[in-house]
């Protein structure tokens, strides 16, 4: 599934762990630490083991760490930290080793995991991180502009109507307008989110000029092809009007 929603431009599966994306792409990955441990009675067992002075919590591991494949059985405690290493290893990597070869062997149905290997620091940001925010310099590097002709009075129109797009976008990010970077890719495209391959065409920014001198007040979207349509107005403040205007009263556009 992951596989398949990736390939045809899906949401990023940013759920990965540092180590479980390395463990796939076949590389080396750092020592086990006790925060990996999800079975908090082993954890504290290890714990003992690490701060031990004694034998003694070692032999109340024992039980535990025999279940691991780890023998208990110490020469010296100068090796404690080693031998704590080892069951680290044995639970966080070992004991899920089976179902990490079925996850790679799904990954492969489209070629991922293999990807994966060729490609490990390019792809790491579709998996590993956690999602994130929809950034100003995403937007302002998203679209292609259509522009008039140089040195008409349309051009001169759309290149002031540009500004008070960037100018605009500055605004939004800085959290001083009453809508966000989010819903204006919503109102463009439907998602709140660029697709990890990107859009299958670049998103476009068209101008709302009609030939018999009449006005259009109010931005517009054609979501299908990812076209925004933005109003010519002569002033920045009455652009940002009408623009936050038309995306607020169009709050769930798109959905069903």
């Amino acid at each position: 599934m992951i596989s398949v929603a990736l390939v045809h431009g899906g949401i990023k599966p940013l759920f990965f762990s540092w180590r479980l994306y390395h463990s796939i792409a076949s590389r080396p990955t750092p020592p086990v630490t006790l925060e990996e441990v999800d079975d908090r009675e082993l954890q504290e067992q290890l714990q003992r083991v690490i701060t031990a002075e004694t034998r003694d919590a070692i032999m109340e591991a024992s039980g535990s760490l025999c279940l691991l494949g780890c023998s208990a059985g110490l020469r010296s405690l100068d090796e404690k930290e080693y031998f704590t290493q080892q069951a680290l290893r044995a639970y966080v990597e070992g004991r899920t080793h089976k179902a990490l070869e079925q996850f790679v062997d799904g990954m492969n149905a489209m070629c991922l995991a293999e990807k994966i290997r060729s490609h490990i620091e390019e792809l790491e940001p579709l998996f590993v991180g956690g999602p994130k925010a929809l950034q100003l310099q995403d937007l302002l590097d998203l679209f292609s502009v259509s522009f008039a002709e140089p040195g008409s009075n349309r051009h001169r129109a759309q290149n002031q109507t540009v500004m008070f797009w960037n100018d605009w976008l500055i605004e939004v990010d800085e959290g001083t307008r009453p809508v966000t970077l989010e819903q204006i890719l919503v109102f463009v495209s439907v998602l709140n989110s660029i697709p990890p391959l990107g859009f299958p065409r670049r998103p476009t920014i068209e101008f709302l000029q009609c030939d018999d001198g009449s006005r259009k007040l109010y931005p517009e979207a054609n979501t299908c092809e990812v076209t925004l349509r933005l109003p010519i107005h002569q002033t920045y403040d009455s652009f940002v009007l009408y623009m936050e205007s038309g995306l607020i009263q169009a709050p769930t556009f798109g959905f069903l």
